[in-house]
């Protein structure tokens, strides 16, 4: 039963915390993401727009590199780093920055600037509504008596006087006690499908089947060599 319980708080605050990590990194997105790109159209036909363009695509790059990271921290498992398109070699400096107009890839970068700020937006917001309420009916014991000393009414003898139960303190409490028990119970469930809910759009325009999660590059020297020996 305790293992249990300690899977369920970690999992509450994984969900928590990719909840609300989501929201400035979505906001970020999809301003610099919709701003810019509305930017780089509008003097694209100055040649201004295009390396307007190719500079907003690299930001979303970066921003989508941060979800890729928060979204391995949620699955607990590695998440498949894109293949960028490149220049060639021998292409110049001006080819090489230009390189992400060309590349499908970047393009889905944006994409998901655009598409995932509403989802980020309400998961955060319900996800922190639920949060609030759980810990307002939670600890309302502790401060109700004062709201009451100093305030007329505080709103709870409203919903006791309807459930017929009366307008005392102890109603109010007790109504309070039943809201957290439910709220907590459907706590884990509520953020876990708000968590998934994100992260299955995170997933979808991040990830791909035909991305490889690529070794560090010490994991490669250390196989060559491992090779160069067995030769």
């Amino acid at each position: 039963m305790k293992q249990l319980y300690v899977k369920v708080v970690k999992q509450v605050a994984a969900d928590t915390a990719y909840l609300c990590t989501a929201f400035p990194i979505a906001l970020a997105a999809f301003a610099v993401g919709v701003a810019a790109f509305a930017a780089g159209v509008g003097t694209v036909a100055v040649w201004v727009g295009v390396p307007i363009l190719a500079a907003t695509l690299y930001a979303v790059r970066g921003l989508s590199a941060a979800a890729r990271g928060r979204l391995a921290a949620l699955l607990r498992r590695p998440v498949a780093r894109p293949r960028y398109k490149r220049a060639p070699g021998d292409a110049g400096r001006m080819r090489r920055f230009l390189a992400p107009l060309t590349d499908p890839r970047s393009w889905k970068d944006l994409v998901w600037a655009a598409v995932q700020f509403p989802v980020a937006l309400f998961g955060f917001v319900a996800g922190v509504t639920w949060w609030a309420v759980t810990l307002a009916v939670t600890l309302y014991p502790l401060y109700g008596w004062l709201i009451r000393r100093h305030v007329e009414t505080d709103g709870m003898e409203y919903a006791t006087t309807w459930l017929g139960w009366g307008d005392a303190y102890s109603d109010a409490t007790t109504l309070a006690g039943i809201g957290s028990f439910v709220f907590s119970m459907l706590q884990p469930v509520v953020l876990r499908g708000l968590a998934k809910m994100q992260s299955a759009v995170d997933a979808a325009l991040l990830t791909s089947p035909a991305d490889e999660v690529r070794p560090p590059v010490v994991g490669d020297a250390v196989a060559r060599a491992r090779q160069r020996l067995a030769v």
